[in-house]
């Protein structure tokens, strides 16, 4: 597990690395949560993709979800059996 407070650092490491989970907030400075996911999809196509945020009206989100590029949205505020259970659901959900 890496923890990243820059999406762009995050990227560089995608490059380099296969993980097999990504989750990341929405609001991030310089990239949008989005833009992240959508990144790491192109970069690692079987990764799963996790987005937390405090917001729902997002349209993006909304086209994200229907588009399916990204497998999982996690609406803040999360515990941490949520996360987990919306881990192996999401993982679930990608292997189908």
């Amino acid at each position: 597990m890496r923890r990243f407070t820059d999406p762009v650092a995050a990227l560089a490491e995608l490059r380099e690395v296969a993980f097999d989970v990504v989750i990341t907030d929405q609001s991030m400075p310089v990239l949008s949560g989005l833009e992240l996911l959508a990144e790491a999809a192109v970069l690692r196509p079987g990764i799963v993709r996790v987005l937390i945020s405090g917001f729902t009206d997002t349209p993006q989100l909304s086209q994200a979800i229907a588009t399916s590029q990204i497998h999982s949205f996690l609406l803040k505020p999360i515990t941490s059996r949520e996360l987990v259970d919306a881990i192996v659901a999401a993982t679930a959900r990608a292997k189908m």
